[in-house]
This record gives structure tokens, C-alpha cells and sequence, in this order.
């Protein structure tokens, strides 16, 4: 059996774990790293990056790099206008209906570029673990509605991928916790991403862990911090230069890189130099951009935003009912937490020190690892009780809302309703299912509705039909149907207003596995390049130390195997050649080396 990987899909950084001999461990990269940005890059001639090389073509190609894609998971494009503010991409209205970033002539789904990561982590596994990797956990935002994992769910798909779970991100951490304390106790997780908030309570024991009350925001998190940083610094800016880069990517997205590094020194120092040379140019000559910023002038500006924060945390004590000091630890996830100011006001809202002993940049992935540890057998099983995030509901008359399974009940979780016709002979009903908690169905989530057809043709009211609405241990949302006269059931298929069906998915899937063999082909072409680029500079280096220690027909020898080199990498060599090439270099260095000892 192969093994499960556990992946933490971030907004701004993913981090891919497994189960080894019983314990976590974190799977490092390509580039040596533990995260991995969760950023995708395009360049001009199509080629595509993931992960750290990505992010550093980011503020000199914004338009083509595409970063903090989770906040546009499973939403409709009009759900998300007010988030386009805080990337440097384009995005559009996709077929789906959902936000689309434009590269070149093609329209890439949020779904699509989070598979892109995916397939990164997963490559980075397969290359730590020597094996083939084909399933996973993956973590989401508790907040996440249906819609949202199910895009996550396609995501995996799309990578390669069989998901066979999908858990929240801080059940993930909780689970973490187990783990590593066996002990009773009621833990808060407080987890301030990148994109996302989420507050759970969770009673938590030697083999259990259970989610008493969940609540959070999907448009929270340390991006938002970012922007009001970003907004600081580009008022100074535009005051003192009077001029406006509302309009100017480049110049954003280096204000947004300043405002992330300036966020990150604040948590260590309590003050910071920004300087930005060269912002931008006109014809009066260079921009440049000076200022100095302290943590009491920050934390002022971002009170608001982690006064939300501790505004959910009071709720989801209320809706767990417990009180403050009921709460033993606090345990503090996702790289927001770092603030000093988040921590101090987490502290003074449950009145004790904070649980610090575990990485907030880890510990959801740890948490999915164990999950998949559990599945595989190889740990021992720890009963998972989590809850519905939102209240599942359907539309009624006047077009209210009326929820069937409420907010905070334990997953799995099922209802089963009654429903009927309400004119005579009437062959179908049509049902609107919806999450949230407001009383007008318009103002909450729509998960798509759904007809129930070939009902008997009967009078108003007498056909009885039972629908069975059902949210299983992944929150995913799932609606079967039978008529209690005719004995008929039938499974039923929502329609989800930017959904993918499952042929565009295993389409894409298809189509991303091509394109990886295409990706591992030009890898490798870069990597044979970037062997015969040292043995030409160690070539080099024995020739000029010892060039006179060798006889002259030997050096002619030596310096046409330089040009070949040199020639090849000018030209677009293919493998076989470069293969053959460096095999004739290395054997030429090993004479040369033989020849000087």
C-alpha cells in the first residue's frame, strides 16, 4: 500500500506531511524548504513554476504570477470582487461562472492553479519517499462551505490525486494535539492564516477529539493586514510624489512585498526601515519611496482586524457555552498568530498564556498526517467528531430559509424531510438547498437545487416524498430521495451554479498529467544543462591553476571539449545529446585530474 500524504493547502504557504515509523514528519521540497509558496508563475514564452521560483518572478511579472488562488475556491466570480484588491493578477468571469485568471489565450480556474500546487507537493513526496503517490488528507478552512471543498476535492483530482478526506484546519491541529499530549483537556485553536480565519473549541482526550463549536471567516487574514500596509505606504507615495498607481502592478505588488516583510519585522523588532528604490519612473525622472514605520503606529492600524478576530472567538465560546476559563490551552496556527498584538489580545480574551509548543506554519499538515496515519492503519485510531460549520437548509414559501441541520451538529450528520406537491397531476418538485444562517434564503450560500422527477401524478399534497439530507465526516453535502408510494429512490445530483462536472475534472486531470510529463522533460533538461554549466567551470578552473602542467596537444584537446560545451547550452540541445555530452565532459576532467596527481 502506498503511501497517504497529509496536505495543509494554504493561502499563502502549503506544506506536505507524512506518518513515518509512527511519528509526523515534514516533507521537504525541491529547493530544501518545509512550505511551499503556494504560488504559480507563467512566463512570457508559457513556461509555468510552482513554489519558491514562482514567488520571486512575482513583483517584476505580477500580471503572470498567480498567489492567494484560496480565497477564490468554490465562490462565484461576483462573490469576489471585493478580494481583487489584494492580488496583482487579472481575474474574470470563467465559464463556470467562477473567477478565471487570464494567461496568454487560456482562462485558469482557482481549482486549477491549487492543483498545480498540489502536484508540486506531491512530486516533492514522491521524490522524498522514492514511491508513487496517488492519495491524500487535505486540510480546509472550517468556515469552508460545501462548494468550496468540493473545489478542493477537484483540486486533488485534477493533480492526481484520490482525496480521502478532506478535515478542517483546526480539527487538523487538535488532532496534532492528541497526538503529542494524550492528555483531557479543552483546547481552543486559534488559526489566523494567510486568507482565512477559523476558531474551534474542541474537547480533546487520549483517543479522542471532539469539535464542540466552530467559527471564522473566509475573507480574513494576514493578506488584509498586508493591505493596510499596502494602503499606508502607497498614500505616502502618492502624496509625496503626487502622482497615482491605482493603476500600476508592478508598483503594487512591490508595495505588497514591502508590506509583508515590514508585517514580519514588527513581530521581532518594534520598529522598521522601508525604502523602495526605483518604485517607479516618469519623465521627470526616478521614484523613490523612504519611510519608517513603529509597532504601536501598526498595531493602531490593524486593531480592526483582529478585533474580528477575537469578536468570533467570544461567539464560539457562547456556542460551545463555556466560558473563557473553562478553556485549558490556546493553541496558536497559521503565520498571523506571530503578531505580537494577536497574541497579547488572544491572551487577555481567554486569560492565559498561549500553547506555543507547536510550528503554526506545520502543525495543520502534522494533523493531516496523523489523519492519514489513522486511515492507513499505522496509527492507532482516534475518534474525530467535528461539526457543520453552517446550517443546511432549503428554501420555502416566501422565500425563507429553513435549516434542517443546524449549525454546530456533529458530522456525520443527516435529516430526513417530507415533501409534496402543490398542484394536481404535478410530476416534479424542484428544492433549493442552501447554507447559512440567515432567515431569507437569498442572503446565504446556494449549494444548487436539484428536481425530483417521475412522482406519481396524484392530488395536490398526496404524493409523500422523503429526502434524506446528509453531511458527511468531510462536510461534504450529499441528498438522496424516495417516494413512499411508488417505492421509487433515486440518488440525487445538485447543480451547482459554478461547479465542475466530473468529466471537465477528469478532463483537466488528464490534461495536467501531459503537461507534468511535459514539465518533467524540461526539468530534466535543466538539470543535464546545469551539470554540464559546473563541469565546464571546474574544466575551466584546472586549466587556468595548471595550465602549465599539461602538454599542449592535451590543452587543445581540453579547450575544443570547452567550446562543445559552451556551444551546446547556447543552443537547444536535446537530452540525448546533452546526456552524451556530459558523460564526455566528466570522463575528460577525470583524465585531465588522473594526468595532474
Amino acid at each position: 500500500m502506498s503511501t497517504i500524504i497529509g496536505i495543509d493547502l494554504g493561502t499563502t504557504n502549503s506544506v506536505c506531511a507524512i506518518i513515518e515509523r509512527g511519528e509526523p514528519r515534514i516533507i521537504i521540497n525541491e529547493e530544501g524548504g518545509r512550505t511551499t509558496p503556494s504560488v504559480v508563475g507563467f512566463s512570457k514564452n508559457g513556461e509555468r513554476f510552482v513554489g519558491d521560483i514562482a514567488k520571486r518572478q512575482m513583483h517584476i511579472n505580477p500580471e503572470g504570477t498567480v498567489h492567494s488562488i484560496k480565497r477564490f475556491m468554490g465562490r462565484p466570480y461576483e462573490d469576489s470582487t471585493d478580494d481583487l484588491r489584494l492580488v496583482g493578477y487579472p481575474l474574470v468571469k470563467a465559464q463556470s461562472g467562477e473567477c478565471g485568471v487570464p494567461i496568454g489565450d487560456r482562462v485558469f480556474t482557482p481549482r486549477e492553479i491549487a492543483a498545480m500546487v498540489l502536484q508540486k507537493l506531491k512530486r516533492s513526496a514522491e521524490d522524498f519517499l522514492g514511491e508513487t503517490i496517488t492519495e491524500a488528507v487535505i486540510t480546509v478552512p472550517a468556515y469552508f462551505t460545501d462548494r468550496q471543498r468540493q473545489a478542493t476535492r477537484d483540486a486533488g483530482t485534477i493533480a492526481g490525486l484520490d482525496v480521502l478526506r478532506i478535515i478542517n484546519e483546526p480539527t487538523a491541529a487538535a488532532l496534532a494535539y492528541v497526538h503529542d499530549r494524550k492528555q483531557n483537556s479543552r483546547i481552543a485553536v486559534y488559526d489566523f492564516g494567510g486568507g482565512t480565519f477559523d476558531i474551534s473549541i474542541v474537547e480533546v482526550g487520549e483517543n479522542i477529539a471532539e469539535v464542540r463549536a466552530t467559527r471564522g471567516n473566509n475573507a480574513l487574514g494576514g493578506a488584509d493586514v498586508d493591505q493596510i500596509l499596502v494602503e499606508w505606504l502607497r498614500g505616502l507615495f502618492e502624496k509625496e510624489q503626487q502622482i497615482d498607481v491605482s493603476k500600476e502592478r508592478v508598483v503594487l505588488q512591490r508595495l505588497r512585498d514591502a508590506a509583508e516583510r515590514a508585517k514580519m519585522e514588527l513581530s521581532t523588532s518594534h520598529s522598521t526601515d522601508i525604502h523602495l528604490p526605483f518604485l517607479m519612473a516618469d519623465h521627470r525622472g526616478p521614484r523613490h519611496l523612504q519611510a519608517t514605520l513603529d509597532r504601536n503606529t501598526f498595531e493602531q492600524m490593524i486593531a480592526p482586524v483582529v478585533d474580528q478576530t477575537i469578536r468570533e472567538c467570544a461567539l464560539a465560546l457562547q456556542d460551545a457555552g463555556v466560558h473563557p476559563n473553562d478553556v485549558d490551552e490556546v493553541v496558536m496556527v497559521g503565520g498571523s498568530s506571530r503578531i505580537p498584538m494577536v497574541q497579547q489580545r488572544v491572551e487577555e480574551a481567554f486569560g492565559r498564556p498561549l500553547n506555543k509548543g507547536f510550528n503554526p506554519d506545520e502543525v495543520v499538515a502534522v494533523g493531516a498526517a496523523i489523519q492519514a496515519g489513522i486511515l492507513e492503519g499505522d496509527l492507532k485510531s482516534v475518534t474525530l467528531l467535528d461539526v457543520t460549520n453552517l446550517s443546511l437548509g432549503i428554501e420555502v414559501t416566501g422565500g425563507r430559509f429553513a435549516p434542517l441541520i443546524p449549525k454546530n451538529s456533529t458530522l456525520p450528520a443527516q435529516k430526513t424531510q417530507l415533501v409534496s406537491t402543490v398542484v394536481d397531476n404535478q410530476r416534479t418538485v424542484k428544492i433549493h438547498v442552501l447554507q447559512g444562517e440567515e432567515e431569507k434564503a437569498r442572503n446565504n450560500v446556494s449549494l444548487g437545487q436539484f428536481e425530483l422527477t417521475g412522482i406519481q401524478p396524484g392530488r395536490a399534497g398526496s404524493p409523500r416524498i422523503r429526502v434524506k439530507f446528509g453531511i458527511d465526516a468531510s462536510g461534504m453535502v450529499q441528498v438522496t430521495a424516495h417516494d413512499l408510494r411508488s417505492g421509487v429512490s433515486q440518488s440525487v445530483e445538485i447543480d451547482v451554479p459554478t461547479g465542475m462536472s466530473k468529466f471537465d475534472v477528469e478532463r483537466l486531470r488528464d490534461e495536467v498529467a501531459d503537461q507534468e510529463q511535459a514539465d518533467e522533460g524540461d526539468r530534466e533538461l535543466r538539470r543535464l544543462r546545469k551539470g554540464i554549466e559546473s563541469r565546464l567551470v571546474s574544466i575551466e578552473a584546472l586549466l587556468r591553476d595548471h595550465r602549465g602542467e599539461l602538454h599542449k596537444s592535451e590543452l587543445s584537446g581540453i579547450e575544443q571539449a570547452l567550446k562543445r560545451g559552451r556551444m551546446a547550452l547556447l543552443k537547444s540541445s536535446d537530452r540525448s545529446n546533452l546526456t552524451d555530452l556530459g558523460a564526455y565532459l566528466e570522463r575528460m576532467e577525470s583524465h585531465v585530474r588522473s594526468q595532474l596527481s
